[in-house]
């Protein structure tokens, strides 16, 4: 179990400009969790996750077994492989620390990730979000500290993920328990598909990051381009010129089924 003592989820400025980040009705919301930091992570989290495994199956082709090297101050992060290595620009979004139980965001860090780690705090002054533009947020770890710490370095990094349209997002473990959550430029990672975000539902749903399905689904048109959406309330049609998939929602706002039509090739 994960307990954050949180501020106030939103306390709107700009009342004319309409919130992505406001939870849908019936959305499920864990009662022990932030949910200001939840809310924004929701809506890249589909995409971030899918782009986490088109980076994993990147590392495989191009460098097979690898090792990490970190130069944080140069922000630079390298996959070493055996015959090969890859160089990518890494910009310090958080660091999650089990010791004194809290994140701090990459904004705040001493060697913090500059500009592109400040987009984070913009997000949240644009939209009142107190978790994003509180520098640290103190956490209870439950009975499993270390799960508690990648589920939060997840949050964060997809928090990242939808201020800065950078990806994709790596976790390092930097000693201790601490983990650092970057977003990568650099290494060309493929955009996913149409058939990947079909074919990869049930996993991404299940892996404990999103809360809120219909978010998730609007965030990938946002973030992938070429994508396009259709909020049809209890369906939601995501499309682009392969074909579309028709995600079903039920009250809760869950996806209960998602049906892929590829259209005809002539």
């Amino acid at each position: 179990m994960v307990v954050l003592r949180h501020a106030p989820i939103l306390s709107r400025r700009d009342e004319g400009e309409s919130s992505p980040f406001v939870t849908g009705v019936g959305s499920r919301q864990d009662g022990d969790m932030h949910p200001g930091l939840q809310n924004v992570a929701n809506r890249a989290a589909y995409y971030a996750t899918l782009r986490q495994t088109l980076l994993a199956e990147t590392l495989e082709e191009q460098v097979g077994d690898h090792q990490i090297a970190g130069h944080l101050q140069e922000g630079t992060l390298q996959f070493v492989g055996a015959e090969r290595t890859l160089t990518a620009r890494c910009h310090l979004i958080a660091s999650v620390a089990p010791g004194p139980k809290s994140m701090l965001w990459g904004w705040a860090h001493p060697q913090g990730g500059g500009e592109v780690a400040g987009r984070v705090k913009e997000l949240g002054e644009r939209f009142g979000i107190t978790d994003l533009t509180s520098p640290e947020l103190p956490f209870e770890a439950g009975n499993d500290i270390a799960a508690t710490t990648a589920h939060l370095g997840h949050l964060a990094a997809c928090v990242g993920v939808e201020a800065t349209r950078i990806s994709p997002y790596y976790t390092v473990n930097a000693g201790g328990g601490t983990r650092l959550v970057m977003v990568l430029e650099g290494i060309d990672v493929p955009e996913p598909s149409l058939m990947q975000v079909a074919s990869r539902v049930e996993p991404v749903l299940t892996s404990g990051i999103i809360t809120d399905h219909r978010s998730a689904v609007l965030g990938l048109a946002e973030h992938r381009e070429g994508f396009s959406v259709d909020d049809q309330g209890q369906q939601i049609v995501l499309s682009d010129e392969t074909g579309s998939i028709t995600f079903r929602l039920d009250d809760q706002q869950r996806i209960t089924n998602a049906s892929m039509s590829l259209h005809a090739q002539g």
